[in-house]
């Protein structure tokens, strides 16, 4: 039996890896062909991350003990590309790894841990101690996470701090422990997106203290305290520009303020949870292919698979151009992955049981 597939090379390689597992598992002769040229794949570039059953079962950046997710190593400077979804169709960013940040918050925290003024130096080591006490790294990648994740605010806390204890390996600290276990009234979040001018007037009508008065009088003090100094300094010290970390933490302030006594934050996904553990190993990938694509393609022809410049009586697979953003590309290669389950699914499904 032999199959043509002429389409998307995301797509065509996939299901030709698919109909081939298949039929080697079945114990049946098929060959699958591609239409086109090899040497025309579209890339995909790491690095990046993904919970992806279908790409992890063809190949593609499958690390040992790591299940679905999907590493594929890149350049060290070049940030991490992230999805929390499962097959990676949705809520892609970006993550630092090479020590700078990607979100303008991250950024600022950086630069208060280069500041060479104490007051600023201070700041950014109470930050620290913070998250410590938490079981996490102060690592830029787990700020970008938790300010620049395309998800909820209390999802992305529930991912870095997954992900920072998953690195150190510590025991895991419940935020909500630091919380008055019997405030007088559970404050509202600050409506979003927070951003400076939010912040500036929260301050003035008293919302901010509010939303301070939930923290447990063992921390309370030193969370006023922090915020009344970073403000003072972002306020007269124009190099400081600690705007975006300001409101980066209020936005998660607030929402963590608002949780019930006794609460927890929101369970992860099973998607969110395996990126987030595997989230300290794909900052360090170095080594390995770094196109996804050709990751495809390696193991379609170890499986047998070839390529033909034309085919008579290909199966046309239709799917949108590939977009040139880095993040929209690795979106579009996992839907097109995805879509390609299917198409082989109904392709198996004519193979071995042809309607008569």
């Amino acid at each position: 039996m032999s199959v043509s597939l002429r389409g998307p090379s995301a797509m065509a390689l996939t299901a030709g890896i698919l109909l081939l597992t298949r039929a080697r598992s079945f114990g049946q002769r098929l060959s699958v062909e591609v239409a086109g040229d090899p040497s025309t794949i579209t890339p995909v570039p790491g690095p990046a991350l993904v919970h992806a059953p279908v790409l992890a079962s063809c190949g593609v950046g499958r690390e040992l003990g790591a299940g679905a997710v999907v590493i594929v190593p890149g350049p060290a400077a070049e940030p991490l590309a992230v999805s929390l979804s499962e097959d990676g169709t949705d809520d892609w960013f970006l993550v630092d790894r090479a020590g700078d940040g990607v979100h303008p918050a991250t950024r600022a925290f950086v630069q208060l841990c280069r500041s060479r003024k104490p007051t600023q130096r201070a700041l950014a080591r109470e930050l620290r101690d913070a998250l410590g006490a938490l079981g996490c790294p102060a690592e830029p990648a787990l700020f970008d996470v938790l300010f620049g994740a395309p998800v909820p605010p209390l999802v992305r806390l529930s991912v870095a701090l997954r992900a920072g204890q998953a690195m150190t390996q510590g025991p895991r600290v419940s935020i909500t422990s630091f919380l008055d276990p019997r405030p007088r009234d559970l404050p509202d979040p600050l409506p979003g997106p927070v951003d400076p001018a939010t912040v500036a007037l929260a301050r003035a009508d008293g919302r901010l203290a509010h939303l301070t008065e939930r923290a447990a009088l063992r921390v309370r003090d030193r969370l006023e305290d922090w915020l009344d100094v970073a403000l003072q300094v972002d306020e007269e010290d124009a190099d400081a520009a600690l705007a975006p970390l300001i409101a980066g933490i209020v936005d998660v302030l607030g929402h963590v303020a608002a949780l019930p006594p006794g609460s927890m934050l929101p369970p992860l996904p099973a998607a969110a949870d395996a990126v987030a553990v595997h989230l300290g190993a794909a900052l360090g990938a170095g080594r390995g292919e770094c196109d996804a694509n050709r990751s495809l393609t390696s193991m379609f022809r170890f499986l047998g698979g070839g390529f033909d410049d034309e085919a008579m009586y290909a199966v046309a697979l239709s799917f949108p151009a590939p977009p040139d953003d880095r993040l929209e590309r690795w979106e579009w290669f996992c839907r097109a992955t995805r879509e390609a389950r299917d198409t082989a699914d109904s392709l198996w499904r004519r193979i071995v049981d042809p309607v008569q």
